[in-house]
């Protein structure tokens, strides 16, 4: 694809996204999947939105990590930042925000505060691994955050390895399926054609969803592939 057509089509991606606060992949009201359902799918897709955030209004944002507002905090992940002064700017543990955590350490000895800080570079996404309690507890547990520096910020957003192997129904998708289980066993047969109309009209709609996001990525494609066309002749 020509440098003229990947900008056009990432002004009509912009286009077609509806101008809202930034959600975290997987979080209620943001796309039910992600292109990398991986852990690194994740963290790339919020990170992206963290960057925007920073960029758009840095006081804010900040304050939006920290309480997990807006999307940006999902059942088994969360965003935090570090200031150049080495001062923790945003995380959901009180005791840690707002004071210079360069000398955090775990029990290995591995000083990831300094190394994250050492070498994010902005527009890139870098991987650190170390042993970190979750938010409530104080075991500390194998993590693997993925971080970038944005907005004069050392941004990351972590996984620990326990969520990987079990990890919590983060998507919308995996939520809903479960409930529909756990209901579908609990609704009484009095209700039960009730409910069977309803799950159909969920799954129409979902299905009308679909259909209009796979039309709008076709038109997006020959769109690029025209003004490739055009750029050869």
């Amino acid at each position: 694809m020509t440098l003229k057509a990947s900008m056009l089509a990432a002004v009509l991606v912009l286009a077609m996204s509806p101008i809202s606060p930034a959600l975290a992949c997987g979080d209620g009201e943001a796309p039910t999947s992600c292109d990398d359902p991986s852990p690194n799918g994740l963290a790339s897709w919020m990170l992206g939105r963290v960057e925007r955030a920073l960029k758009a209004d840095k006081a804010q944002a900040l304050r939006d990590f920290t309480d997990g507002a807006r999307g940006f905090r999902t059942a088994d992940t969360y965003v935090f930042c570090v200031g150049p002064d080495g001062v923790m700017s945003a995380h959901p543990n009180p005791i840690l925000r707002g004071h210079d955590v360069r000398d955090l350490h775990d029990r290995t000895g591995n000083y990831f505060i300094r190394t994250m800080m050492g070498s994010a570079v902005p527009g890139q996404i870098s991987v650190i691994r170390y042993l970190f309690p979750k938010p409530g507890s104080t075991v500390e547990e194998p993590k693997t955050t993925y971080y970038t520096k944005a907005g004069g910020q050392t941004c990351g957003v972590g996984v620990y390895d326990a969520d990987v192997v079990a990890p919590a129904a983060a998507t919308a998708d995996a939520r809903v399926a479960q409930l529909r289980k756990r209901l579908d066993g609990e609704i009484p047969d009095s209700a039960r054609a009730d409910w069977t109309a309803f799950l159909e009209a969920l799954n129409a709609q979902g299905d009308e969803k679909a259909t209009a996001i796979a039309q709008a990525r076709r038109d997006l494609k020959a769109a690029a592939s025209a003004l490739d066309q055009a750029a050869v002749k």
